[in-house]
């Protein structure tokens, strides 16, 4: 399969795992940053370097396109990549508005090709252990579950001219998945809807950020249950995220801060036992050790669950459903912080 990537500082990782699997070539790259293609000229040496989706996306060489640019573009990049008739690995979330997600949904459906979100938390340790015991009933049916993302991104909010970036005024709940997909992959249950509420801190604190600090939501789920979602981008807490579920059966929690991906607690039928596991990540002799990237051998695990998926027309693990079922309820848990009311989270299924 001949893919390219847009989008070279988050994507950069990915176009070198692509480079070095088996089943694919990366025959081309795209950024709008001289300095990121210059880069990966150097360390790729890809077939043609672009400075814009539409040139990657006019090359007709190219089977499928990975988009790891900036959030706000995900939904109009992936609809002119399917148009152009590309498979698509697209980054989280998959749309920023509730327009966006119904076109996105639409153009998608109507089409034989591909699309799949690239969530990492489908394929963390933690989530293939919790997917595991729900499975096999040791939770029972869950009936309340949390997730918290406190990711403190001052770094990233200014380029070095100090002009804003879109991460300086994106509220928290607007990139949601890191939160609702563990839940959702591994229930299959789809948030209805939602009342959230935000907070700040001092405001001669912010250095300059244009979002609330922190943004909380519970959901209640068409299977009956409630799950609470605190997002956060502002704080001077160390990145953490955690997962608890609770069944009728037994529960289970992560751990936090680097122990958030492999470390889990869960009991059941006694609450005095609980059990303390590592959970590892599988063997992926495919790929070299020095390509985990930031998020570890996940970013692999979707690669190959992508190129599967576009190459014999089954369906991927987060396909467009799934991944509005994850994103939409941030883009109408915003909507509840305005309004001050319980919204209804759309399904997507309705638009097509």
């Amino acid at each position: 399969m001949n893919v390219g990537v847009a989008g070279l500082r988050f994507g950069m990782s990915w176009a070198q795992i692509f480079a070095a699997y088996s089943e694919t070539d990366l025959l081309a790259v795209c950024d709008v940053g001289a300095k990121r293609r210059d880069l990966a000229r150097a360390q790729l040496e890809p077939d043609a370097i672009y400075d814009s989706l539409e040139a990657l996306i006019a090359d007709d060489r190219l089977d499928a396109v990975a988009i790891f640019t900036p959030a706000p573009l995900h939904a109009q990049q992936v609809i002119a990549a399917i148009q152009a008739g590309k498979h698509v690995l697209s980054a989280v979330p998959a749309a920023m508005t509730l327009d966006e997600a119904k076109q996105l949904a639409e153009v998608v459906s109507s089409s034989d090709r591909t699309y799949m979100m690239a969530e990492n938390w489908v394929h963390e340790p933690v989530v293939a252990r919790a997917v595991q015991l729900y499975r096999e009933g040791t939770l029972g049916q869950v009936y309340y579950a949390e997730a918290e993302y406190y990711h403190g991104l001052q770094q990233l909010r200014r380029r070095q001219d100090g002009r804003p970036t879109w991460r300086n005024s994106l509220q928290p709940l607007l990139y949601p998945t890191h939160g609702t997909a563990p839940y959702l992959h591994m229930t299959g249950d789809r948030l209805a809807e939602v009342m959230a509420s935000g907070a700040s801190g001092r405001s001669d604190r912010a250095d300059g950020y244009q979002a609330d600090w922190i943004q909380t939501a519970m959901f209640r789920g068409e299977q009956g249950a409630l799950f609470r979602l605190s997002n956060s981008f502002q704080n001077v807490h160390a990145a953490s995220h955690l997962l608890i579920f609770h069944g009728d059966e037994g529960s289970l929690e992560t751990g936090r801060f680097d122990q958030a991906r492999t470390v889990c607690y869960y009991s059941s039928g006694d609450e005095e036992d609980v059990r303390r596991e590592v959970c590892e990540h599988p063997e992926l002799p495919q790929f070299g050790g020095e390509l985990a990237g930031d998020h570890g051998r996940t970013s692999m695990q979707i690669v190959m669950a992508f190129v599967q998926a576009a190459a014999t027309g089954s369906a991927p693990p987060v396909d467009i459903m799934l991944a509005l079922d994850m994103t939409l309820p941030g883009i109408v848990g915003l909507q509840s912080i305005r309004s001050g009311n319980w919204e209804q989270v759309p399904d997507p299924r309705s638009w097509t």
